[in-house]
């Protein structure tokens, strides 16, 4: 059973429902041409190339069928987010579970490995001098 979430974007009720790796995939490719449907073949630095306006009316409505450009035009940005925030929720749960307790195993690492340098040896500018008196 595919999991569902529901989320209010302007005054409306969408269902937010998980997608077959399949549908994933193709989204990925339609969302980003030449990605060949893989996350990894997402160019990130192209991602502040995109158009506010493509963004907003063109691609949310390939990721959540039945929004419209009205629909957009009279959500608060809080409200999108929700939705954004659904649809990882339903479609990526298992892997935020897996992410979240390894990025918090390498912070620890990286405390621990910073705590754990060997000690800086004295600077004293009269350490090994003897002195007559």
């Amino acid at each position: 059973m595919p999991r569902t979430k529901n989320v209010t974007v302007a005054g409306k009720e969408y269902v937010v429902q998980e997608r077959r790796i399949g549908e994933l995939k193709q989204l990925v490719a339609d969302l980003f041409p030449g990605s060949g449907g893989k996350l990894s073949e997402v160019d990130p630095t192209k991602l502040f190339d995109l158009e506010i306006d493509d963004v907003l009316y063109t691609k949310l409505p390939e990721l959540f069928p039945g929004l419209t450009a009205e629909d957009v035009d009279n959500a608060y940005m809080s409200e999108l987010e929700a939705l954004f925030e659904a649809f990882v929720d339903v479609n990526f749960f298992g892997l935020k579970r897996l992410v979240t307790p390894l990025m918090n195993l390498a912070q620890a690492g990286a405390m621990q490995q910073a705590t754990s340098a060997p000690p800086a040896p004295p600077t004293s500018r009269r350490a090994g001098t003897m002195r007559k008196r």
